[in-house]
């Protein structure tokens, strides 16, 4: 996007942070706070209302054996 003169554009994945092979799972413990990125929910998206929006499926799973959808958002000005 920034090559297609967005200078200002931002991806929020709705997953865990992946910058890290050896991740810990948890905020304080973080090796790279400056490269992870705030999940979309903490930037006041509302996930579910925005993805139903558009038409993609997503419900709340039960259970771990579920098929899960995974999404992103790019924010672009």
């Amino acid at each position: 996007m920034f090559l297609s003169a967005y200078r200002k554009a931002f991806m929020m994945i709705v997953d865990s942070c992946s910058i890290c092979a050896d991740c810990t799972g948890a905020r304080e413990e973080c090796k790279s706070p400056r490269l992870a990125r705030p999940t979309a929910e903490a930037m006041a998206v509302d996930v579910y209302a925005t993805v139903r929006q558009y038409g993609y499926p997503i419900e709340v799973l039960r259970d771990y054996s579920e098929q899960m959808n995974r999404y992103a958002f790019l924010m672009i000005e």
